[in-house]
């Protein structure tokens, strides 16, 4: 069985387990939906409200938080496990068991810790880049819809490679990170509405830092043409700067896991 095939077996395997107690999952499931979606009717009423932001409208915030939700809660259904249980495992020696197994240690950590609750998120920046999506279909084509997949496919990485990078530290620290998760949730909440209406300091951040604006802010400013020159450029090719962090993680993850001394079980 390849490694692919095994990830969704696993994965299938504990989304049963945890409908095991169906009440538990569904009404998990709505609180992240409900939660999230009250948090997108007060965008959407402030929004409506002026009529839009900074050159920007609803229409082109909706898919500005789609994005960016989607882009967050992906990572977080597959990837959660390294935020709350690496530092467990390895404090415990549990992570020895990973390492025994002839597959990769990422794969386990991801298909182990599957949160199927965590689909409510996944399902309203879904419902919200739909939206965002027919709102805006006058400005797509052939081009600007491969555009957006890259750029869904970048921000899916970026976030993946956020939650490794606290799998690295757990390594180093021993204990949960909560700084990084409040960066991350950070991240989310900030860069679903356009950079520019904030201060130059966090828009460096979310671009030279934690480059979240590579998958939000200059792919569709280059879609709807709000930027010219080499920003319109840098449009088609800041998402691949994701592809490459998501590539450096997982190489020092798995240096930083070959320096990993067990503590016994």
């Amino acid at each position: 069985m390849s490694s692919v095939q095994l990830y969704f077996k696993i994965i299938k395997t504990q989304i049963k387990a945890q409908l095991e107690y169906q009440t538990n999952a569904i009404l998990g499931f709505v609180n992240q939906f409900i939660v999230i979606f009250f948090e997108f009717i007060a965008v959407w009423s402030l929004l409506d409200r002026f009529g839009g932001i900074d050159g920007w409208t609803l229409g082109e915030v909706f898919l500005t938080y789609g994005i960016v939700n989607f882009s967050f809660s992906m990572a977080e259904v597959t990837m959660r496990g390294f935020e709350s249980n690496m530092a467990a495992l390895i404090r415990n020696g549990d992570y020895d068991r990973y390492l025994l197994r002839p597959r990769n240690t990422i794969m386990q950590i991801s298909a182990f810790s599957f949160q199927f609750i965590r689909l409510g998120r996944a399902f309203q920046s879904v419902l919200v880049l739909v939206v965002g999506i027919y709102l805006n279909l006058h400005v797509f084509d052939l081009q600007t819809v491969f555009l957006l997949m890259f750029t869904l496919i970048g921000g899916i990485l970026l976030y993946l490679s956020l939650y490794i990078l606290i799998g690295i530290m757990a390594f180093r620290f021993l204990q949960n990170t909560e700084f990084m998760s409040i960066f991350i949730q950070g991240s989310v909440s900030t860069m679903q509405y356009p950079k520019t209406i904030f201060p130059k300091w966090i828009q460096n951040l979310f671009t030279y830092i934690l480059p979240v604006t590579a998958v939000t802010y200059y792919p569709l400013a280059t879609i709807f043409s709000k930027t010219t020159g080499t920003q319109y450029i840098a449009g088609y090719f800041s998402p691949a700067v994701c592809f490459i962090l998501f590539g450096i993680v997982v190489l020092l993850f798995h240096r930083v896991e070959r320096r990993y001394i067990s503590s016994g079980s």
